[in-house]
C-alpha cells in the first residue's frame, strides 16, 4: 500500500534520521566533557619561565641528571649491639652512615625528585614522606645490596617549591646507609632486607670499600656512580 503524506506531518524515516543524527551529536558531547573533566583532574605546575605544565606522566630522566660534585661520605658511629650507647672499643663500630651528592639538569626536561623520606631533626632521621616517589635508588657493595635505598633531597638556591628539578636548580641528595637517633646520638642498623638499611655489622661500608650507586627516574636510562672510599674514615670524606 503505498504511503501517503501530507505537508503538514513530519516524514517518519527523515524524523528517525533526525533522531539518530541528535543521539550522535550528545554522545560526541558527553565524551568531550569526560576528557575534559579529566583534564582538569590533572595536577598542574608552573616552570620557572611561566609556562603551564601536566604534571601527568613527566618525569624525565635519570641520564638528564649531572653531578656537580664529588659525592660526600659522611661518617657515624653505629650501634651494633643495640644498646643505644656506643663504645668503639666493643662491638660498636664507625662506617659510612650517609652518602650525599649534588645534581643539576643538563636539558629543558625535568626530574622528578620526589623523594620517599623527609627530616625534620627530632627523634630519628629519616622519617617517611607519604609520597609517591617515582625515583628509586639502589646502591650496593660487596657485602651488601639494596634495591629500595632511603634518601632524602634538599634544593638549593631558587627552585619552585616542588619536588621536580629543572634547568637553572641544584638538588642535594642523601642516601641514609642507617637511620639516625637523635636521642642517643647514634646511627642504628636495620631491621630487616626490606628497610633499605644496612642490618649487620659485616655490611658496613668502611674503610677501602667500593660502592656503586643507581638512580632510576620512572622506570627510565639510569645513572651510575661508583667511588671507593679512603684507607681511613675520616667526618666527611669528598670522593671524586
Amino acid at each position: 500500500m503505498q504511503q501517503r503524506f501530507s505537508p503538514g506531518r513530519p516524514d517518519r524515516q527523515r524524523g528517525a534520521v533526525a533522531i539518530e543524527v541528535a543521539i550522535i551529536a550528545i554522545a560526541g558531547f558527553v565524551v568531550a566533557v569526560l576528557g575534559s573533566v579529566a583534564l582538569l583532574g590533572s595536577s598542574f605546575f608552573v616552570t620557572s619561565s611561566g609556562a603551564r605544565v601536566i604534571n601527568d606522566g613527566i618525569a624525565g630522566s635519570a641520564s638528564q641528571l649531572l653531578v656537580r660534585t664529588g659525592v660526600v661520605a659522611d661518617s657515624g658511629e653505629v650501634d651494633v649491639d643495640g644498646n643505644n650507647t656506643i663504645l668503639l672499643s666493643g662491638v660498636d663500630e664507625l662506617a659510612v652512615a650517609k652518602l650525599k651528592f649534588i645534581v643539576e639538569v643538563t636539558t629543558d626536561a625535568l626530574v622528578d625528585l620526589t623523594p620517599p623520606n623527609t627530616v625534620d631533626d627530632t627523634q630519628t632521621d629519616p622519617d617517611s614522606s607519604g609520597l609517591n616517589p617515582r625515583t628509586f635508588i639502589n646502591i650496593s657493595w660487596d657485602e651488601f645490596t639494596t634495591n629500595s635505598a632511603q634518601w632524602t633531597v634538599v634544593f638549593m638556591g631558587d627552585s619552585n617549591g616542588d619536588y621536580f628539578l629543572e634547568k637553572g636548580e641544584r638538588a642535594e641528595i642523601t642516601i641514609w646507609l642507617h637511620q639516625y637517633d637523635g636521642a642517643n646520638v647514634l646511627y642504628d642498623l636495620g631491621a630487616g632486607p626490606s628497610d633499605g638499611y644496612v642490618d649487620t655489622a659485616a655490611e658496613l661500608l668502611q674503610q677501602n670499600d667500593s660502592f656503586t650507586i643507581e638512580i632510576i627516574v620512572a622506570g627510565s636510562s639510569s645513572l651510575v656512580l661508583e667511588r671507593t672510599l679512603p684507607l681511613e674514615l675520616g667526618t666527611s670524606d669528598l670522593l671524586d
